[in-house]
């Protein structure tokens, strides 16, 4: 039986510096080193293969929107996230539309019109269905295991310092934030908080060793569509303390590999907190199970997930 053929990938945003295009950029990249169909990334703005906070071991050519609306056909594909549902890409153009639904509050209202969503997490899968009626079928997102930097054994990193993650609504983690350093202050004095890493403007091998400096990283995101910083915090050996974030209980067991709690419930969390510093052996034995969880969520896993996804959902056959 003859398989489907397709002339190119556009990936929208593909050089934007954000883990959801980072996701994408490797969407197209699989597509074009295992299926053999070019790949095209499309800049929204000024952005660049030179800009970004990742390293881009395939260099797309580029072009802007309005090129790739101009030259799109039938026989090509896009790769577009959620949060840019109000192109309408999948509305206006031709071609066959992939939409990787790494988050649930990045749009207003979905981009009803893609032809193909693969959702990150069970999380976000459940609020396709219940909001969109749509059942999409779920591929985690992975952590770059082999790009890792090196990192002290947890026994020698400082024992009473704290490295939060500043993301998400800003008011909530600001008043998380305070709340928590107002109970550890109180009855723990002796914990001390580094200043926050940002989510932003800092490439991401820097975030990765920071991750890795220190035992303790506090998570205050109170909704992730997955929450991949957590994850890549377990992998640099750290003992993960926050919020769940909704999604992260794909990959969260609070009391094994992490202490987690539920977003509103920052009691909980400054008790985990406490608790944790107190107690280094169960700390770092819970360190050591989370960086055996991100073991499974490794790049070779993700890819083979998603060559089997487009050949099925797209009846094309892996070039090797």
């Amino acid at each position: 039986m003859a398989h489907r053929s397709f002339d190119r990938v556009f990936v929208i945003g593909a050089y934007l510096p954000n883990g959801g295009t980072w996701m994408a950029y490797h969407l197209g990249r699989i597509l074009e080193r295992d299926f053999g169909i070019p790949a095209i990334a499309v800049t929204l703005g000024s952005e660049g293969f030179d800009d970004g906070i990742h390293t881009y071991d395939l260099r797309m050519p580029s072009m802007s929107a309005p090129e790739m609306e101009a030259q799109i056909t039938p026989r090509d594909l896009i790769i577009v996230n959620p949060s840019f549902s109000p192109h309408q890409f999948g509305w206006r153009l031709p071609g066959t539309k992939i939409s990787y639904v790494q988050d649930f509050k990045t749009f207003a209202l979905l981009d009803r019109k893609i032809d193909h969503y693969v959702a990150v997490s069970d999380f976000v899968r459940d609020f396709l269905r219940t909001v969109y009626a749509l059942d999409a079928p779920v591929i985690a997102p992975f952590v770059d295991l082999d790009a890792m930097p090196p990192a002290p054994p947890w026994s020698q990193r400082p024992e009473t310092r704290v490295l939060p993650y500043r993301k998400g609504v800003a008011e909530v983690w600001d008043l998380s934030f305070a709340r928590l350093r107002t109970i550890v202050n109180a009855r723990a004095p002796h914990i001390q908080f580094d200043d926050p890493l940002p989510s932003s403007g800092i490439a991401h091998r820097d975030l990765m060793s920071h991750l890795g400096t220190r035992r303790f990283v506090l998570t205050l995101s109170a909704a992730e569509g997955f929450g991949l910083v957590p994850l890549e915090a377990m992998a640099m050996g750290a003992t993960v303390i926050g919020y769940d974030g909704f999604s992260g209980r794909q990959y969260m067991r609070s009391g094994d590999n992490c202490f987690v709690a539920p977003y509103p419930e920052i009691e909980r969390v400054a008790d985990m907190l406490i608790e944790a510093v107190a107690s280094p052996s169960r700390s770092e034995t819970v360190a050591q199970h989370g960086r055996e969880t991100a073991q499974l969520y490794s790049y070779a896993q993700f890819r083979r997930a998603w060559i089997d996804m487009f050949a099925r959902l797209l009846d094309i056959e892996p070039a090797t």
